[in-house]
């Protein structure tokens, strides 16, 4: 495959997993690379490391063409190439498209929508119908896609596990800085209204009681607490610039080390699974937040020099789970794919089509709880119409490329 070609591949995926709801897992079925990426994600090993040794101790030709066939293996131009599309998309669109989505959510999501529902057709037509029991099997394994994927992407979801507070103190640094210091479990407006942190709340007053009047009118004028990630970051954009006073303890949540560990298993997992995004799972089991608090915490520690000692072993954790995750999990879908191809594709269909409850286009929050609503205007439903069309239109192009550009390669 040409490199240029699929490391524009792994744009598209990574802009896919940076857009809540949607999975980097769902564009590489569209753009034909998703059966080679499980598979060489299932290849991954380390029975190359022998290999390497045994060539840098003799260096003799033998070793060599030993060493360069255990690394063809593991498809690695496939790997890097892909790989880094995918990375240099998340590091531009980690910028770009929280914006468009805080600024444009309807149409934004409307695109991603038609996108998806194009897709459904990717898998089904890979599917080998071969009489009656073929076709039963492929309902059954639809209707328990869309069961999963309708649950796991309910806009309201959250799983709250269980917490430990611990207790940091202040040099004078903002609630932001504290929070990604902890690190902490939730976003910087539930940690200063948390009864935990009353004397916080005190010292703020005291200092500066400007702003605390500012964030209680705040606070007084909320009458919903909502799930969705973007405006829970947008609550939280008041709270994080509040100096809290040097020597003022604060206290932070943060989850068991254990579940940080299952967190990044079950996250990766719905990464390569089409129709679910990771992040979104990790939403829902309430680590959304400490993840992004630990993970930036690291990186600001190092920025100044220290060693986030703290931070760093959650992170080390998490992306754990997330590899043993990922190797564990394509192995099976490797395994699935290949022996039970017709079960697991009526499955993926319908996870698909069960999973566009998570970017259906409009909502809303009712009784504290993120619901997706039919428009309300005629306006929102021309734009979120139009950036649909154009959602499935981008997914019949990228199909009649693929097909003419396989009818090249045949002939």
């Amino acid at each position: 495959m040409n490199r240029v070609l699929l490391f524009l591949k792994g744009i598209c995926m990574g802009i896919a997993d940076v857009i809540p709801g949607v999975s980097g897992g769902t564009l590489a079925l569209i753009l034909g690379v998703y059966k080679e990426l499980v598979d060489s994600i299932k290849g991954l090993n380390l029975r190359f490391v022998p290999a390497l040794a045994r060539w840098l101790k003799t260096r003799s030709p033998e070793h060599r063409a030993e060493l360069a066939e255990r690394l063809r293996e593991l498809n690695l131009p496939f790997l890097m190439t892909l790989g880094a599309g995918i990375a240099c998309a998340l590091a531009v669109g980690s910028v770009i498209i929280p914006y468009v989505m805080e600024n444009f959510p309807v149409p934004t999501r409307a695109f991603f929508f038609g996108l998806i529902v194009a897709s459904v057709w990717v898998p089904f037509r890979m599917i080998e119908f071969a009489g009656s029991r073929s076709v039963a099997t492929v309902v059954v394994g639809v209707v328990v896609g869309i069961g999963a994927g309708f649950v796991l992407t309910n806009p309201g979801a959250t799983y709250e596990s269980t917490r430990e507070w611990f207790e940091v103190s202040s040099e004078g640094q903002t609630l932001k800085d504290l929070t990604r210091l902890g690190p902490s479990a939730l976003a910087s407006a539930d940690v200063f209204w948390d009864d935990h942190n009353a004397p916080m709340r005190d010292a703020v007053r005291q200092a500066d009681p400007a702003k605390f009047d500012e964030l209680s009118a705040l606070h007084a004028a909320e009458t919903n607490l909502v799930a969705d990630k973007a405006a829970m970051k947008a609550r939280s954009a008041p709270y994080d610039e509040v100096e809290v006073p040097a020597g003022t303890p604060l206290k932070v949540p943060r989850p068991e080390m254990w579940f940080v560990f299952i967190s990044g298993m079950i996250a990766i997992c719905a990464m390569i699974l089409p129709g679910i995004s990771g992040s979104y799972i990790l939403l829902i089991l309430g680590n959304y937040f400490f993840i992004l608090n630990a993970l930036k915490g690291f990186l600001t520690t190092l920025a100044h020099g220290a060693v986030p000692l703290n931070q760093g072993a959650y992170v080390v954790v998490f992306c754990a789970g997330c590899a043993i995750g990922l190797l564990g999990f394509s192995r099976v879908l490797s395994y699935l794919l290949r022996e039970r191809p017709v079960p697991t594709l009526g499955v993926l269909v319908g996870l698909m089509v069960g999973c566009l409850r998570g970017i259906w286009p409009f909502r809303a929050t009712v009784d504290g709880i993120v619901t997706n609503v039919w428009p309300g205007s005629a306006d929102g439903v021309v734009g979120a119409g139009g950036m649909f069309l154009v959602g499935l239109a981008i997914v019949v192009a990228f199909g009649w490329f693929g097909r003419n550009r396989s009818a090249e390669e045949q002939a």
